[in-house]
């Protein structure tokens, strides 16, 4: 199964993303959510009950769940726990380090005060998605059914998109991906995913961060 899939992966045209294709594909003031433009502050401040920058905040918390799944993964320490005291404890964490660095961003946070050691995750990210579970299946269906069904394939994108940063960074430290590079990323895990329904979209995506090359 798995050579079958690495090799649907090695004929997606991914195996290069330079510099210059990220400056092509990126969107002008395209004002998408960008971890490395988002300050621990404005994460922090979105937390409120009737903050007006809420979504952002809860966009943040996903990303930053799937950061950190990835890294562990590529490290080989990804757990997760049902346990709802053990899920809390990354995300007080998160809000501890980012009250101790407010002008931080979150993916520095993420990448140097989190990811270090390694933490249980909560394994549901949300009610609706839960990646020890979450098949390829399911994101496929998800993509092509109504707005609801299409909301959930957008929060499993943007956690695998984060996956994919956090994966990447235990081999290349310093590394950013570019949102631009999103919408190819995650195509190619959706491409993949058609061919291979029972396979965990983690997986999926975990194999689609590691053959692919980034400059």
């Amino acid at each position: 199964m798995l050579k079958m899939i690495a090799g649907a992966v090695a004929g997606l045209g991914l195996m290069a993303l330079t510099a210059g294709a990220y400056a092509a594909a990126a969107p002008s003031g395209s004002g998408e959510f960008t971890p490395s433009k988002v300050t621990c502050l404005e994460y922090t401040n979105g937390l409120g009950e009737n903050s007006s920058t809420k979504m952002q905040a809860e966009i943040s918390r996903i990303w930053m769940l799937g950061y950190l799944a990835g890294y562990y993964k590529a490290s080989m320490n990804l757990q997760f726990t049902d346990d709802a005291a053990e899920a809390a404890k990354i995300g007080d964490l998160m809000l501890q380090r980012c009250r101790d660095s407010p002008t931080a961003s979150i993916l520095v946070v993420a990448m140097k005060a989190l990811a270090a050691e390694p933490h249980q995750l909560p394994a549901a990210v949300t009610a609706d998605f839960v990646p020890s579970k979450f098949t390829c299946g399911d994101f496929v269906d998800a993509k092509g059914g109504a707005a609801n069904a299409a909301a959930k394939a957008d929060l499993a994108e943007l956690w695998g998109f984060g996956f994919i940063q956090g994966f990447k960074n235990v081999a290349q430290a310093d590394m950013e991906i570019p949102i631009a590079v999103k919408p190819q990323l995650l195509g190619a895990v959706q491409r993949s995913c058609g061919n291979n329904r029972a396979t965990l979209f983690m997986d999926l995506t975990a194999l689609v961060a590691d053959k692919v090359k980034l400059n």
